[in-house]
């Protein structure tokens, strides 16, 4: 059952994984939200169980009640060092790999689909996290877990004019006094600069979305 007035934008992110107690990304997901909320765009977080058998149908759940004009997808990437956008959703998925309930995807189908092409604007994504001085490029491949596959699920099962795109961040700088400066890796971004530049990300959405659906 579908709420009565689209999403302006729906930002997702994880819960907990294998090696991952906190996921960052469900923080910043409700973060970014209630930011934008407060500047007047009608945001919603939904924050999904990192599994193949909670996330994606609550995330097909989701996108069906709240019906978005646009959809800004977070990811953490652990090893990665600069902010990647994904340009496409493969939903390929490696069985080597259990999910937060120690299970794995059901097996591929020979006649997979094509990947599915990022329907938002990603060059201009890209050049406000470097505008903000974070360390970000382009990305061809979500990786082959949960983040690509809720990717696919969402590109694939909304109109095409639906902006939908999929961010994957390093983890961030742990929070002041919490441990030694020179301990942290220089690149890992804040969350309040992650927070801030999602954000303003997200409004590009909301805006693009809104755009394109008309009034």
């Amino acid at each position: 059952m579908s709420t009565a007035r689209p999403a302006a934008l729906l930002i997702t992110g994880f819960g907990p994984f294998p090696h991952v107690r906190i996921n960052p990304t469900g923080t910043l997901a409700r973060q970014v939200a209630s930011t934008l909320r407060r500047a007047g765009i009608d945001a919603r977080a939904l924050v999904l169980e990192t599994s193949y058998a909670g996330g994606l149908p609550a995330l097909a759940a989701g996108l069906s009640r709240e019906r978005p004009l646009a959809v800004l997808m977070l990811g953490l990437a652990a090893a990665e060092r600069a902010v990647r956008v994904e340009r496409f959703g493969r939903g390929r998925a490696s069985l080597l790999h259990p999910d937060a309930r120690g299970a794995g995807p059901a097996r591929e189908r020979p006649d997979a689909p094509l990947p599915a092409r990022s329907t938002a604007r990603i060059e201009a994504a890209l050049a406000c996290l470097r505008r903000a001085g974070l360390r970000a490029r382009l990305s061809a491949c979500a990786g082959r877990y949960l983040c690509d596959s809720a990717y696919a699920l969402a590109l694939r099962g909304l109109p095409r004019e639906v902006s939908v795109i999929f961010i994957h961040i390093p983890w961030p700088r742990p929070a002041a006094g919490t441990v030694r400066l020179d301990a942290v890796a220089g690149f890992r971004p804040s969350q309040a600069s992650l927070a801030r530049t999602l954000a303003g990300i997200g409004r590009a959405l909301a805006c693009q979305g809104r755009l394109r659906h008309g009034p």
